[in-house]
């Protein structure tokens, strides 16, 4: 068996181990095509890992920022559901608990096959600017805008829903995606626009994803540039 098969099959027994004492109802799909459980259903909600650097990274630098360049990229996903699906099914165990319930040895046996294992990439959060003073000088204010906006339509539907839309979103069931919270949000607002005068942030809020849904009687206020 090689180092990488070796590597696949403890990361396999582990999450396999974790499922089982922390009674965890999510599945994971690794990227060799295998799964833990191996009998996940094609429609069970699972945790995908795209390739093991994935794991490197998080065995190298467990924090929030490595998830995020991970979920951003693809390298670690979702299938049949969403985040808040996700975390409705954590465990339901205090943190003691939980670190009586895991295996160390494994855990750490587990980790170090990973430790030295190239992270891969790419990692976009990582390039990110550090805060510092501005300038306001047209040169660097061009720079920032094409920065914050010139990405592709691709890198925003990772994150966005279906119609686009960049403002916040209204979540009124828990089990409710993206998609759902935005049109609930546009409802709200077409709402508001019809039953009192607009505001500038109401109808841009409305309007953010799809003129349609713009009431046709809007009392809305004259803007003077």
């Amino acid at each position: 068996m090689t180092a990488a098969a070796r590597r696949l099959q403890s990361l396999a027994f582990l999450l396999a181990q974790l499922r089982e004492r922390l009674g965890v109802d999510v599945g994971f799909v690794l990227w060799d095509g295998s799964t833990v459980p191996t009998d996940l259903k094609p429609n069970a909600l699972a945790v995908v890992v795209a390739d093991e650097g994935a794991v490197a990274a998080l065995v190298r630098r467990p924090n929030i920022k490595t998830l995020a360049n991970l979920w951003v990229t693809s390298r670690i996903s979702i299938r049949n559901g969403t985040l808040f699906d996700l975390v409705d099914r954590r465990p339901k165990v205090r943190i003691k608990e939980l670190r009586e319930a895991l295996d160390k040895m494994l855990l750490l046996k587990t980790g170090l096959q990973f430790l030295f294992v190239p992270r891969g990439g790419p990692w976009p959060l990582d390039q990110i600017k550090r805060d510092r003073p501005v300038t306001r000088e047209p040169v660097e204010d061009k720079s920032n805008i094409h920065y914050h906006y010139g990405a592709s339509n691709a890198f925003y539907e990772l994150w966005l829903d279906r119609e686009m839309v960049y403002t916040c979103a209204y979540f009124t069931e828990w089990h409710d995606d993206i998609d759902r919270a935005q049109r609930d949000k546009l409802d709200i607002s077409v709402a508001s626009l019809g039953s009192s005068p607009a505001t500038p942030c109401s109808i841009l809020a409305a309007v953010g994803a799809d003129s349609s849904v713009m009431p046709q009687n809007i009392m809305a206020p004259t803007l003077t540039v």
